[in-house]
């Protein structure tokens, strides 16, 4: 007879211990909203996004070939150095842009953990590059959800060059 309701009752605890309901509800994907466009008048008719330094297979991060005046993706920073590079290839032309940021680890809830949080401080670039300009420069977990006109940084092409 012990034996049964030890069973019963281990099984009863299993199944509560074993339920959804402790789930990560809350976003842990830390990515940088960035917008790119060449000026009012000049489409974007491809872009190709890699990490500097790595043009394997899967590597690529953005290949789109459609025409737009301004486009927007959310893309990764480093999670194991204080820079990222990024190498850029709008309509052809291949420009690079460096984004030095600190990082650290934030507590996001007992059930998803931590999450990567970023404060971008400086930025390099090629000369293809016009100029890019810093919109927000905090990257958490929340950047993602920003609204249609609003991202962390604007990369404006130099269009005597694309």
């Amino acid at each position: 007879m012990r034996f049964y309701l030890f069973t019963i009752l281990l099984a009863i605890f299993t199944l509560v211990s074993c339920s959804n309901g402790n789930g990560c509800y809350e976003s842990v994907d830390t990515l940088m909203v960035t917008s790119f466009s060449i000026d009012s008048l000049k489409q974007i008719k491809t872009l190709i996004i890699y990490g500097a330094g790595r043009k394997g297979l899967g590597d690529t991060l953005v290949n789109v070939k459609d025409s737009t005046l301004t486009k927007r993706y959310n893309l990764p920073l480093s999670l194991s150095a204080d820079s990222t590079g990024l190498v850029m290839e709008a309509n052809g032309k291949k420009d690079t842009l460096y984004i030095r940021h600190s990082m650290i680890m934030g507590f996001v809830s007992e059930s998803c953990g931590f999450a990567p949080y970023y404060v971008i401080s400086g930025l390099r670039y090629t000369r293809g590059i016009d100029s890019v300009k810093i919109s927000d420069s905090k990257v958490n977990p929340q950047s993602i959800e920003k609204k249609t006109n609003d991202q962390n940084i604007s990369i404006y092409f130099n269009s005597a060059v694309h």
